[in-house]
């Protein structure tokens, strides 16, 4: 049996394949970040579906006449975590400031992972002036981007990033956040206030028309794959439900 081809934001790393092991279809994902997916996309690459961790990067194909319009199909929000040491307030703010920490987020443009982080910067700025400029300068955009280090084994390149002490913060994902505190010890989460928070929204293509990523949507729409997405730290659309 022919795999079929699907490109998807890194995040759902966790979820899809227990989404898709329970059907008698042969899925082979290509993970990375969507912004440069979507690039690959649109230079002949031909996946049956492309999942992408916000909007843009799938109306930009649907524009363009690659896809089919873009699907909402989970949600997820961004938190701060890291070591316990780098931890020295329960203020997301002040722990992103202290100049002791090294903060890492993913990297803007070609992932939206690194836009989301950044918003958050923008959103600081209101609640103390001249952060913004401070955090923007200090992150480390070390994955998540086309030249970023492809990392191999099923860990996030987050989980090596933790583990070679590269960062002692990483502001991202909270799917990512939760994998990690499984997989390793002193990983700390602190969820963003309402001031400084920031949702990320998931989306489906069908690439060219392809009866097979049609198939594999309906099977992420249904009841129980749903359930699957919220048991890894997603939400479901109101609509969804």
């Amino acid at each position: 049996m022919t795999a079929i081809r699907v490109f998807s934001a890194g995040s759902l790393r966790k979820a899809l394949p227990a989404i898709f092991e329970n059907t008698d279809l042969v899925v082979k994902t290509v993970l990375g970040p969507s912004g440069v997916l979507r690039g690959r996309i649109a230079s002949g690459y031909c996946p049956a579906l492309f999942l992408s961790a916000n909007l843009k990067h799938g109306q930009i194909l649907a524009d363009l006449g690659f896809a089919s319009d873009p699907v909402l199909f989970a949600e997820n929000e961004l938190c701060l975590f890291g070591r316990s040491s780098a931890m020295q307030s329960d203020d997301v703010l002040t722990n992103m400031l202290n100049a002791e920490n090294r903060i890492g987020t993913s990297t803007p443009f070609d992932d939206p992972g690194g836009d989301y982080a950044f918003s958050v910067f923008d959103k600081s700025e209101a609640v103390q002036s001249g952060s913004r400029i401070i955090l923007s300068e200090k992150a480390l955009t070390l994955v998540g981007g086309k030249n970023s280090p492809k990392e191999k084994g099923p860990h996030s390149p987050v989980y090596h990033l933790f583990d070679n002490d590269k960062i002692d913060l990483f502001l991202g994902y909270k799917t990512t956040a939760l994998d990690l505190a499984e997989k390793m010890a002193d990983i700390h989460i602190l969820n963003l206030p309402a001031t400084l928070k920031v949702e990320a929204k998931y989306y489906a293509m069908i690439i060219n028309e392809s009866k097979e990523g049609a198939d594999l949507l309906r099977i992420m729409q249904t009841d129980e794959s749903q359930k699957i997405f919220e048991m890894c730290g997603f939400k479901v659309p109101a609509d969804n439900k």
